[in-house]
């Protein structure tokens, strides 16, 4: 009874925690929105639109789900990576990252493709630039075998 407690207890705190997201961007609080926000806040890898399609337990359409991916990368909410063969992922983008959007290091594997955010790694946000130029994201990517594949 003690750990349904506990679960039940981090799920109402990680629900307060999304709805407080979504006011600050001043967006609408949907089943959608709440569901998509979760399942990005508590992934430690970048997913696609395929595999955030399969793990939602909200009723929803494919284009509704890609206009909510695109309102969230708008409102630097999350934030998206190609991978090596051409596929969009997306992964939430913690509060904090300053002016310039997601300035982490992002890790790509070459054998299954899959993406992790390097927060660890310093920031990459120092960067000169010429005269007259402004920055809006910086990307850099780790490319190699992750832990599982290597």
């Amino acid at each position: 009874m003690m750990q349904h407690s506990c679960i039940l207890f981090a799920y109402i705190c990680s629900m307060t925690v999304v709805e407080n997201i979504l006011q600050q961007h001043q967006l609408k609080s949907t089943r959608l929105r709440k569901a998509v926000l979760s399942l990005l806040m508590m992934s430690e890898k970048g997913l696609s639109h395929q595999d955030i399609s399969a793990r939602l337990d909200v009723g929803f359409d494919r284009v509704t789900l890609f206009r909510t991916l695109h309102v969230f990368e708008e409102n630097g909410i999350l934030h998206k990576i190609i991978d090596p063969t051409g596929t969009a992922k997306y992964a939430y983008t913690a509060p904090g990252a300053g002016e310039i959007a997601h300035s982490h290091a992002h890790f790509v594997c070459l054998k299954c493709t899959e993406i992790f955010c390097l927060d660890d790694v310093l920031p990459v946000t120092q960067m000169n630039l010429p005269a007259g130029f402004s920055k809006k994201a910086i990307e850099v990517q780790v490319k190699g075998f992750c832990e599982r594949c290597n």
